[in-house]
């Protein structure tokens, strides 16, 4: 062990992050978010909607990431997203309207279903938002 990780995010459609090294990853389980360090243990875990990030030194990234599941093994990190968004490829006004369009879904869902993927897509909108806004 070098004490670094490395980070790898893809999707069914692409890659987004291969083998990125990094000091740590902090990431949106199903259930909380979740720090990694090197020396973690092992894990798989499902992923919920959220943000990724992850800092090599002082240099801090993120990600928008909705669903899947992560890997942890050794001082690897994989995700692999149902849907996964970079800031280079977010379009703030889309998540601005896909937002507020998810949020007027839900005073009218017909049921628990509709209801709770009014409330997914309200949440990657706005895990697409922070990632255009880092702290």
């Amino acid at each position: 062990m070098d004490g670094r990780l490395t980070l790898t995010v893809v999707t069914p459609e692409r890659a987004l992050l291969q083998g990125v090294a990094c000091d740590e990853v902090t990431l949106p389980a199903w259930l909380g978010e979740l720090g990694v360090l090197p020396g973690h243990t092992p894990l798989i875990a499902l992923l919920g909607i959220g943000v990724v990030g992850y800092r090599d030194g002082a240099r801090r990234a993120a990600l928008a990431v909705r669903g899947g599941f992560v890997e942890i093994a050794g001082d690897a990190v994989r995700i692999l997203a149902d849907e996964a968004a970079a800031p280079e490829a977010i379009d703030g006004a889309k998540a601005s309207a896909e937002k507020a369009e998810a949020e007027s879904r839900r005073g009218h869902a017909a049921g628990d279903e509709e209801l709770d993927a009014a409330n997914a897509d309200a949440r990657f909108a706005e895990a697409r938002l922070a990632v255009l806004r880092p702290a």
